[in-house]
């Protein structure tokens, strides 16, 4: 969290940093149905949020989980027509062990403006999905990223490439310093990425070393 406040000092961006009130926003019956499911609940709660900013007049907003790591806290970001979503390049292996990457759009880093159509119909759809679902089986990204992949084939949402999201296959080949995997990933790259979701949820370690993955990044791009 510390580098994206950094970032949005730097840009000029007032910055909003939010604990366990964040989720104060959400109906009641939505709380009551997805209780403790976090992510699932942020999910909604950040639309909601986001909405509300612009609602108060501000002219856009910009979402960052908060296991995000700003690389270039001089970056700024693309100012899209009216909604804009990351774009991660997903490390992983195929059925054949094969270095695989799958191209895809992700919320963990999102900006709206105040003219997207694009919000209301996410809250309204997200709410729709959940309140119809079976408890029992909901997937733990249902309303975030598998919505968003699932709009964009029809969609095509605008997507920031420089905003990725790190594997746990790639965050062990920077930590190992693995050439052939990092060089795979390297070279599938629209542009350097300039912050990087880390995953948290999705690696086996307690704590990430943030440093160790800074240092990891900035290495693989000097290369």
């Amino acid at each position: 969290m510390a580098s994206v406040a950094q970032w949005a000092e730097i840009n000029g961006f007032e910055y909003a940093c939010y604990g366990d009130e964040f989720f104060d926003v959400l109906p009641t019956w939505y709380r009551q149905k997805l209780e403790g499911r976090g992510p699932i609940l942020a999910d909604l709660a950040r639309l909601i949020h986001a909405r509300s900013a612009l609602q108060n007049g501000y002219e856009a907003v910009v979402w960052c989980d908060s296991d995000t790591l700003v690389i270039d806290s001089e970056w700024q970001p693309t100012t899209p027509t009216h909604s804009i979503f990351g774009h991660e390049l997903w490390l992983q292996r195929d059925k054949a062990g094969r270095l695989d990457i799958r191209r895809q759009p992700h919320n963990a880093y999102f900006m709206f403006t105040a003219s997207t159509p694009v919000l209301d119909f996410l809250i309204h759809t997200t709410q729709s999905l959940i309140r119809r679902v079976d408890p029992a089986h909901i997937a733990p990204q249902m309303v975030g990223p598998k919505l968003i992949k699932a709009l964009h084939t029809f969609a095509d949402f605008e997507l920031e490439p420089a905003a990725g999201a790190m594997s746990p296959l790639l965050m062990q080949a920077l930590l190992s310093r693995d050439p052939a995997t990092i060089n795979h990933f390297k070279n599938a790259l629209i542009t350097p990425p300039k912050m990087m979701n880390l995953c948290a949820s999705l690696h086996d370690e307690p704590e990430i070393d943030v440093s160790a993955v800074r240092d990891g990044v900035r290495r693989f791009l000097m290369s």
